[in-house]
């Protein structure tokens, strides 16, 4: 089994943390509308591209900082096949 390195770890986490946080805000908004007597959908329509962008972005962050950890480690064994 492949060891992963506790910096991998945090990010993981971190992401998941990140997804469900985003994930949420529509589901309270849904919450709220059904709440009112309106349908599931009528929070959501008008926001949609905004949880788009918000997913994005979250996606996005964790790309890159994968890549940035992923460039780390190389860098560190390279320094230690010196």
């Amino acid at each position: 089994m492949r060891h992963i390195s506790q910096n991998r770890k945090a990010l993981y986490r971190k992401f998941v943390k990140g997804s469900l946080c985003v994930l949420g805000i529509p589901l309270v908004i849904v919450a709220l509308a059904i709440y009112k007597g309106a349908s599931w959908w009528a929070g959501l329509v008008p926001g949609v591209p905004i949880y788009l962008i918000l997913v994005g972005g979250v996606i996005y962050q964790f790309i890159k900082e994968l890549r940035i950890l992923k460039r780390e480690e190389r860098e560190a064994g390279m320094g230690e096949n010196k």
